[in-house]
């Protein structure tokens, strides 16, 4: 599977005010805190890039698949996501992005990636009724239910900040 393709000419958009119409598709690679984007699924970006004056505006619709490792068991699920991207760049100066209008071609990989991360959640459960991994032995809960004693919390070097009032 192709990589997606996130850099464009924007030739037409900034000399000629035409839009250019994006329609890509393909493996967009994302990573962050314990999700992934999946390699099993094309990801598809389609939008328009227009130029109104001094700005450029992007406005995109990014589809993706997730690997999400779910914050309880962490079991990997896969997870259809949907995002909207709307930026509006001035061209005449410096960007948060880092993007050079002066060049012909324009990676917005950047603005998809940080759009990308903004959107996944922190804690992702594979399901509501997720019971994790025992605290004690580490197995997954929702598989084997685990027959440990409490332990004594007397037993911890941490047990007298229990007796502390706050």
């Amino acid at each position: 599977m192709s990589k997606l393709n996130t850099v464009f000419n924007l030739d037409k958009v900034i000399n000629t005010n035409s839009d250019l119409t994006i329609n890509e598709e393909g493996l967009l690679n994302i990573k962050y805190s314990g999700t992934t984007a999946s390699d099993e699924s094309n990801s598809q970006l389609k939008g328009l890039i227009t130029r109104d004056g001094d700005y450029l505006h992007i406005k995109l619709e990014v589809k993706f698949s997730l690997n999400n490792e779910c914050s309880r068991c962490l079991k990997i699920t896969k997870n259809e996501e949907s995002i909207e991207v709307i930026e509006k760049l001035y061209l005449k100066n410096q960007n948060e992005y880092d993007l050079d209008f002066n060049n012909d071609l324009i990676d917005i990989y950047p603005i998809l990636s940080e759009k990308v991360i903004d959107s996944i959640s922190l804690v992702t459960l594979c399901s509501s009724e997720c019971l994790g991994l025992c605290s004690i032995c580490g197995k997954d809960q929702n598989l084997n239910k685990c027959s440990h004693e409490e332990k004594n919390l007397k037993e911890s070097p941490f047990s007298s900040l229990s007796e502390l009032d706050l």
